[in-house]
Formats: structure tokens, C-alpha cells, sequence
């Protein structure tokens, strides 16, 4: 059987598949819609021996272009290895893992390459495009031809694969092809949601979920999309990390306390005066410094993991003003020590989780603060690094302060999730 999911395999296809952490799982339902972007799994393959060469078969076919046949051969392999019992026929089990994993990752690579900033210019349109289905869901039928700006949030839901063994795609299109092909720009058409029960036979249990009629529950999603630019936290224009003249003075148990004491922060760590840039270099140079030690360049995000697992996405919509689109910084973060934002995002000394209420907002948001200290060479004073991350919007600050322990412990709020040890 010949490749169906695309063409021959491209490398942003095969990045998106080896960016994946493999994640044990008992039901598919465990992983659910974009959690697939980062987890690797297999429905009942518990045992992390048994997921890796099951994720090793299905690499080599995206990586080489290989058959469903071929696959079915390292399958076996794998079966017998590990006597692995799995739910369901061999070729219906065989075609779901490979046919899921084929489309979506080729789907993930497309969405990459269709966030190149300087091609969505040229070609700025998205248009839907039936598959050969064996047996068509009426509603992707209508859908064929649909025409809409690449941002309209209709792609979020309904950007393929939408649906087992959906054979669904989606086209970039510049004016010119919009006009050639005779189809016309226009509005999304009206989404009909319905509540879908999934997981009946789940080991965890049956659960309900709202998705979109026509498309499978899991499906509703666009692949791929959670670790691009629409991950990519923004520069919030609210809520600003208070200067370290602005922070009241952290009061002791030998005063009036407003708070036990935590504990002394870790020493200083010590990083080489190269570590900062030129002080005249560009702000536009040093984002792209920035973003080239997480694998991300000015046109494609990457993703990170932290030193306690969490996903970070990395991109230069992190320092674009949201009205021009221009490059700037957050006003407590100067470009030639902007690298220091990438040593407390990769090594910080502590990171710290707390929920606030924000009123100008009318809402609780959950932040992330990543804190660091450093000694940089052939300075005297320490140098401060902080990020500071929720769902709307992340901030920042580095610089010398002349008291950096008494500035950082007064932003130690929370629940403290990682330290690192002395």
C-alpha cells in the first residue's frame, strides 16, 4: 500500500513527530484534542519499553515514507517482543495507529510551514478540500471549497483531519488562485455544536464533550497549532513586574510580619561576560539570538521543556507590538541582557506558581515566575533575571539590584514547584 497521508515526508513533519513525549495511556480518551501535539500515545500500551518501539515503527515511516504493510511488520515485531495484548483486529488496530499518526503529523508539518510570515502575505487564504473517503461525511462534503483567511478562528475547529480516517485537506491560496480556481472569499459558515459521550469502555470511565456536528470528538483542533504562534504568549500591556524601587521592603518576623520567611534563595550562578551581548547590539539581533537558543527562528516558533517538563513555546511574536507587528522589549529588559531571560527560562533557580485576581480583567489568571540569580564575570553586583508567564501575556526584567535577594524574595509568591539544589 503506497503513502496516503501526503506527500513524500518533509522535515517539519518528522520535527513535529520527534518533538513528542511518549505518554502511557489505558483509553485514547486519556490524551484528548491538543494534548496530541505534545504526547505520543498508544491507546493500552502502559509499559514506556513497549510505547517507545511502538513510536520507533511509526517514525520510520514518516521519516522514510514507509507503507502500511512495512508498518504492520515492525508491529508485529513489537507485539511479540513485549506480548503485548491490545484491544481490537490487527488491521483495524495497525491502520489507526499509523493512518492518526501519518495524517496529523503531515497535517502539524503543513501548519508549520503555513506560519512563515512573509508566505501567508502571498498567499493569505486557506481553502477546504474533500478527501476520498470510501464512505464522505456529509458535512465535510459541504464544507469542500470553503474559502477563509488563514486566521479565521473557523480553522481552530475545523482544520483537518476531522475525523477517523478523515482524508480532509487544506490549501494555502493567494488572490490569484482564489480568482483562477473561481471560488470566493467569505464568511465561516455557522458552527452546530453537540455534546458526544466518549470513553464508554474506558478503564477511567465515560466522560461528555462538546465538539463541532461533523467532526469526531478528539478532532476538533487544528494539529500542530498549540506549539506555533498561537502559543506563543504575547507581551502583556497590563500588570507590569514592579521596578525593584518600587517593591515594598519584605517585612521579618522581628517586625510586624506579613509572611513566614522562605528560606534563603540559591547562590548566584556563574555565567562568563560573553553571556551578554554587545550593549549597542540591535534589539532585532538580540530576539533573534534569543529565539536561535531554543531551535526558533524569526518565522517558526519552537518548543521547550523546562526543567520540570512543562512546555514553553518559543517565537518572535513574544516581542511584537500586537497593533504594528514591530519588534520591541518589555521596558525592564534591556537587549544586550536579553539572553539572561533564556538562562532562567532553561536553569532557574526557582520557579514559583500562583493564581491572581486580576480586576481590570474580571478574572483569575494562573502564572508561571521563573526566578534566577548570576554572577557575571568582571562585574561586582549580581545580576537579576525573571519571566513571568500566565494566559494572558508574559513580562520580564533583568539588571543589577543592589539588594537582588531582597527584590526576589519579595516575587516568591505562591507555591513554589522547582528549586535548584545549591
Amino acid at each position: 500500500m503506497a503513502v496516503s497521508h501526503g506527500s513524500l515526508p518533509f522535515q517539519e513533519q518528522i520535527d513535529y513527530f520527534r518533538g513528542k513525549v511518549d505518554v502511557p495511556t489505558r483509553g485514547w480518551t486519556d490524551i484528548y484534542n491538543a494534548e496530541h501535539d505534545h504526547a505520543f500515545v498508544v491507546a493500552g500500551a502502559v509499559k514506556r519499553d513497549l510505547l517507545a518501539d511502538l513510536r520507533g515503527a511509526v517514525e520510520k515511516s514518516i521519516a522514510g515514507g514507509g507503507t502500511l504493510e512495512q508498518f504492520r511488520k515492525d508491529f508485529d515485531q513489537v507485539v511479540g517482543k513485549h506480548g503485548w495484548q491490545y484491544n481490537g483486529e490487527r488491521g483495524w488496530r495497525t491502520n489507526v495507529i499509523w493512518e492518526t499518526n501519518l495524517r496529523q503529523s503531515y497535517n502539524a508539518g503543513r501548519e508549520t510551514q503555513m506560519a512563515d510570515p512573509e508566505l501567508r502575505k502571498r498567499r493569505p487564504y486557506g481553502v477546504y478540500r474533500h478527501g476520498d473517503s470510501a464512505h464522505p461525511r456529509p458535512e465535510h462534503l459541504s464544507w469542500n471549497g470553503i474559502t477563509l483567511p488563514l486566521d479565521d478562528p473557523w480553522w481552530s475547529t475545523h482544520n483537518p483531519q476531522n475525523g477517523w480516517g478523515c482524508k480532509c485537506k487544506k490549501f494555502m491560496l493567494s488572490q490569484r488562485d482564489v480568482d483562477r480556481q473561481g471560488l470566493t472569499v467569505g464568511n465561516a459558515p455557522p458552527i452546530e455544536w453537540e455534546d458526544r459521550v466518549i470513553g464508554k469502555n474506558s478503564p477511567n470511565g465515560p466522560r461528555t464533550v462538546r465538539v463541532p456536528k461533523g467532526i469526531d470528538p478528539g478532532f476538533e483542533y487544528a494539529p500542530g497549532r498549540s506549539r506555533l504562534t498561537d502559543a506563543v504568549p504575547q507581551l502583556r500591556a497590563h500588570d507590569p513586574l514592579p521596578a525593584p524601587s518600587a517593591l515594598p521592603k519584605v517585612v521579618t518576623p522581628t517586625g510586624l510580619p506579613n509572611r513566614q520567611p522562605l528560606g534563603a534563595l540559591p547562590p548566584p550562578r556563574t555565567v562568563t561576560a560573553d553571556r551578554l551581548s554587545p550593549v549597542d547590539q540591535p534589539v532585532s539581533q538580540a530576539v533573534t539570538k534569543f529565539l536561535g537558543e531554543f531551535g526558533a527562528t524569526d518565522t517558526a516558533p519552537a518548543v521547550m521543556r523546562d526543567v520540570v517538563g512543562d512546555v514553553q513555546v518559543i517565537g518572535r511574536a513574544m516581542f511584537a507590538d500586537a497593533k504594528t507587528g514591530a519588534i520591541k522589549l518589555a521596558p525592564q529588559i534591556k537587549a544586550h541582557e536579553l539572553s539572561l531571560i533564556a538562562e532562567v527560562l532553561k536553569a532557574p533557580d526557582e520557579i514559583w506558581a500562583r493564581l491572581e485576581w486580576l480586576p481590570g480583567l474580571d478574572k483569575a489568571i494562573l502564572r508561571r515566575r521563573y526566578l534566577a540569580r548570576f554572577e557575571v564575570k568582571g562585574n561586582t553586583e549580581p545580576f537579576v533575571a525573571v519571566f513571568d508567564q500566565g494566559s494572558d501575556g508574559w513580562d520580564g526584567m533583568t539588571g543589577q539590584v543592589d539588594d537582588s535577594e531582597q527584590y526576589l524574595e519579595a516575587l516568591r509568591l505562591g507555591v513554589q514547584i522547582y528549586r535548584r539544589p545549591d
